[in-house]
Order: C-alpha cells, then sequence, then structure tokens
C-alpha cells in the first residue's frame, strides 16, 4: 500500500516544489515508485518536471485535454465521479516517479469544497479524498506506488484539506527566517480544527450510512517531520544566523508536535520517526543550481551530466569547481533524507 505524504507549509518560498521533486527522484534512484501530484494551481512543479513548452500543450483546454488532474476531478463537480487518469514521466528524472500534472482549473475545485455544505453535512465526502480514489484507480490498472507524494499551495484551502485527509504523513519544509517559525505555529492551530472538521462529517456520513467503511482510516494525518532549507554555509559549517533559525524552528516543530498531541485525542497524531528534533533532513541554498535545474527540468542532484544553461552564469556552459562541489554536496544531502523516509516511514 502506497504512503501517502503532503509536503505543506503555509508560508510561500520554502522549496516545497523543488524538495518534493528532488527527493521523489532520489527516492527512485533507490529503487522505490513515487507518484507526484501537482495539487497547487501555480502548477510549478509540472512545469519543473516536463518543462513549460511540454505543460502549456497540456492545458487550456476543457479537461485539461486529459492530460492533467481534471480531467479525474471533474466529475466530482458534475456528480458523474472520477474521470481518466493520465501519468507523466520528467524527460530527466528517474522513470519510476510519475506525475499527475496540475492544472491553473484547481482554482474552481478549491473553491467547490464547502467544508459547510460538503464536509459537515457528511453529503460530500467524496470530494475531500478523492486523492485516495486517483492512487486505487491506478492500482487497479497496474501502476502501483511506494509513496504518493503531494505538492501544495501555501494556504489552509480545500485543497490542503483534502490532501491532508488523504494522507499519512505530513512533512513540514523550511527555511532560514523568522516567518517559517511562525507559519509552524499556525499549524499547530490549523489542523486540529480540520481533524474536529471530519470527524463531525463521518459522524454525520455514518448516520445515513452506518454500514460504510468507505472513509475508515481517513482524515489521519501524522505529522512526522521538517526538512530545513536553502541555509548557507561557510568553511564547511552553517552561518550563525542559519544556526539560530535552525534552533528556533527546531523548537518550534517540537511545540507543533506538543500541541498536535494535545489536541487531538482519536488517534495517534504525531509519528516519532526523526528523533526528539523531528528534522527528516537540510539542504543547503542551491544558488544558480535551482535556475538552471528548472530551466532544463534536470534534478538538481544531476545537473553535473548537463551544461550550464548560458546567461545564467557570465556565458559559462562549464560548472565550475565550486559548483560542482556544491551539486555533490546537495546530491547527498537529498540522498540522505531519502534514505531517512525509506528507514522510518
Amino acid at each position: 500500500m502506497s504512503k501517502f505524504i503532503s509536503i505543506f507549509n503555509n508560508k510561500g518560498g520554502v522549496g516545497k516544489t523543488t524538495l518534493t521533486w528532488n527527493l521523489a527522484d532520489a527516492l527512485a534512484e533507490k529503487g522505490k515508485r513515487v507518484l507526484l501530484i501537482d495539487f497547487d494551481p501555480q502548477c510549478n512543479l509540472s512545469i519543473a518536471m516536463l518543462g513549460a513548452e511540454k505543460f502549456k500543450g497540456m492545458v487550456g483546454t476543457a479537461g485539461g485535454s486529459g492530460q492533467t488532474i481534471r480531467s479525474f476531478l471533474q466529475g466530482y463537480l458534475q456528480n458523474t465521479g472520477p474521470g481518466p487518469i493520465s501519468i507523466h514521466a520528467g524527460p530527466h528524472t528517474n522513470p519510476n516517479v510519475k506525475l499527475v500534472a496540475g492544472d491553473f482549473w484547481l482554482n474552481v475545485y478549491s473553491d467547490s469544497l464547502s467544508v459547510g455544505q460538503d464536509l459537515l453535512t457528511g453529503n460530500g465526502i467524496a470530494k475531500f479524498t478523492a486523492l485516495r480514489v486517483l492512487e486505487q484507480n491506478l492500482s487497479k490498472i497496474g501502476e502501483d506506488f511506494d509513496y504518493v507524494m503531494v505538492d501544495l499551495p501555501p494556504s489552509f484551502g480545500g485543497l490542503v484539506r483534502s490532501s491532508l485527509y488523504s494522507s499519512d504523513y505530513l512533512i513540514i519544509p523550511c527555511t532560514s527566517d523568522t516567518f517559517s517559525e511562525y507559519c509552524i505555529s499556525l499549524i499547530g492551530q490549523m489542523m486540529p480544527q480540520f481533524i474536529t472538521d471530519w470527524e463531525n462529517g463521518i459522524d454525520r456520513y455514518k448516520q445515513n450510512n452506518y454500514a460504510s467503511k468507505d472513509y475508515d482510516g481517513y482524515g489521519k494525518p501524522r505529522y512526522a517531520g521538517w526538512i530545513f532549507n536553502g541555509f548557507d554555509t561557510r568553511s564547511q559549517r552553517m552561518l550563525r544566523a542559519d544556526q539560530a533559525h535552525y534552533a528556533n524552528i527546531q523548537n518550534a516543530n517540537q511545540q507543533l508536535a506538543k500541541d498536535l498531541t494535545g489536541s487531538i485525542k482519536n488517534y495517534t497524531p504525531v509519528v516519532d520517526a526523526f528523533g526528539p528534533g523531528f528534522n527528516v533532513g537540510k539542504v543547503e541554498d542551491m544558488n544558480v543550481l535551482i535556475q538552471n535545474s528548472l530551466w532544463m527540468s534536470v534534478p538538481a542532484s544531476k545537473l553535473k551530466g548537463f551544461s550550464q544553461v548560458k546567461g545564467l552564469s557570465s556565458d559559462r556552459s562549464q560548472w565550475s569547481a565550486a559548483q560542482i562541489g556544491l551539486i555533490d554536496k546537495i546530491k547527498g544531502q537529498i540522498d540522505q533524507m531519502a534514505d531517512n523516509i525509506i528507514a522510518n516511514l
């Protein structure tokens, strides 16, 4: 059975998309099959992995030409049930990684997810668990995955609720700044309310469907840990300011675990998988590497096999020794995170 992981932080710019993509590629390099779901209306994951031109050709028509997540979800709004699913491979991403491409239409789907009418009444629970059906339908046609990883928008809207209700685990990317620390505390406030809403909705649903077990086990996401992304180093050591932010953010995540454990009582909402600090791993600032990675649709750890995009670094086509060293370091950091996830989740 696939392990569902939501990659989420209410703060934008923390590297959710690049971490999700690079981590999936690293897991696949270690023999795991990974399904990525681009559940962000900005569709950055789809553009990064597939390339802008290919993605442009997949959107813009009704149903996303059958190539995006819209074709699967549209029936939920029309009361016709789930539609067909297309999965895609990136040109330079490990072939064991498949992508359900995003669509700008997800804004429409998000607006349709009414907590009051759909969730609390128990009448529209299916709309909030569609991602589980997506994975199950792929399994029926022989597309099985070890991990399903969902890239999410930086908000507390319906798309995030839907992913959390379908997920086994939550992992939070954080950057070296005060806002990451603050947003973690917001998750501690909002997630218990999400779970309470789910429990109320399921109770109402079972009043009319008392024998149903369709949603048993859903709505129980567990906080697993956080990733420190984008810090800087000098002489092989993290800068003092980054060290201070790391300590503060770790404290905030430890407090998050306490808050969730204290507020959510119907299941264990925290999994102690990555030690008392809950840190899944660290990835330092990719600098110009990230621009090259996105422009060429190449995971950062594989950039040594490609020439630089001219214009991004003084028109050089070859990587400098320092850049090669950074590529190797980032590959090691991402590989370590992948090993941690395989061993602990």
